[in-house]
């Protein structure tokens, strides 16, 4: 056995001590320099469009504050990836988040359009459990989590060019639609043509559509008054824009933080809804002023109108999806 003096006794401790501390002097110094959590997030739009300016925009002003020296969301929009082809992009993990509308993918997600089909608030569908369905199969098939549903509280319109219709029905009219839009176009008669939204000003103009299908918010950013004269009432469903989010970024989030940007999520869908409301007062008012005039169907034609596009667009999107299709629409009827 080998025998240490007190000398190098004390020698061995003091050596022990220094390295314990240098240790834990490594941890704390890397533990201060850590960087933030750092989220890409990829848009369907570019910040000219008013669901980014007044939804989007405050949830990540919202996050980066909450969350400050924690992690922090930057974004980029369309340029980046085209709209319809950034699903896989999220998927396979290029982004954390994606901010759009699932008809952007309607080809893999196209039940999700169902959420737009019965107008009520965010808290109302997730009391329901419609944002639970949107989340198990958007976390099966995608592996992604549906964080959140961001709405206007204002729906659809379809705007037209020169005509007025006094009944529910566009047949003889060419409308620029979304898949969204189809099952109500068609179901009254008319037929449907696919533009990009960067596109509709100058089809409007040159007479190659009738009209087009779009949010209730935004002809006048887009002044699309100058070219189509009618709005036709009544508006229909209501405009849910996503949230989703790479199913690995968000399990690799401590949970606190997944609650606390749940929360955040909530507060926004809240106040946001209830300021796109506001803007599409004033914007409609607007465009009366600039000669864009309300084209008012009816009673019992805005009734036939607004129950074929419920009863044709559920049609729709359970042909599309036979496993989800029915159980969205089992719980957004208990908010009907």
């Amino acid at each position: 056995m080998i025998k240490l003096n007190r000398c190098a006794v004390v020698c061995i401790l003091s050596l022990a001590l220094l390295g314990a501390v240098g240790v834990a002097s490594a941890s704390n110094a890397y533990a201060e320099n850590k960087k933030p959590i750092e989220w890409k997030l990829l848009s369907s739009w570019g910040p000219d469009f008013k669901a980014v300016r007044y939804l989007l925009i405050p949830w990540i002003e919202a996050v980066n504050k909450k969350l400050k020296g924690k992690l922090v969301v930057t974004w980029v929009g369309p340029e980046t990836v085209p709209p319809f082809q950034q699903l896989k992009p999220l998927r396979d993990g290029v982004f954390d988040v994606l901010f759009t509308h699932t008809a952007y993918h309607a080809g893999e997600m196209g039940f999700g359009m169902g959420l737009d089909f019965t107008p009520s608030s965010p808290a109302q569908k997730r009391k329901a459990g419609a944002l639970k369905v949107m989340d198990e199969a958007y976390r099966k098939r995608q592996n992604v989590h549906y964080l959140g549903a961001l709405q206007d509280g204002t729906g659809y319109h379809v705007m037209l060019r020169e005509k007025c219709v006094s009944k529910a029905d566009f047949s003889g009219y060419k409308i620029r639609t979304m898949p969204f839009h189809d099952p109500l176009i068609r179901g009254l008669g008319g037929a449907t043509v696919r533009i990009p939204g960067g596109e509709v000003y100058s089809a409007l103009d040159k007479g190659v559509v009738d009209g087009a299908a779009w949010p209730a918010v935004g002809a006048l950013d887009y002044k699309w008054y100058e070219v189509a004269g009618y709005q036709v009432r009544p508006r229909f469903g209501e405009t849910v824009f996503s949230l989703l989010v790479n199913l690995d970024s968000w399990n690799k989030l401590p949970k606190r933080y997944q609650e606390e940007i749940t929360e955040i999520t909530k507060e926004i869908e809240d106040s946001s809804r209830k300021k796109m409301i506001s803007l599409w007062a004033e914007e409609e008012k607007e465009l009366v002023k600039r000669g864009m005039k309300l084209c008012v169907l009816p009673k019992d034609e805005a009734k036939k109108y607004l129950n074929t596009f419920y009863v044709e667009s559920w049609k729709f999107v359970i042909g599309l999806d036979p496993e989800y299709g029915p159980k969205l629409k089992k719980a957004l009827d208990k908010v009907k």
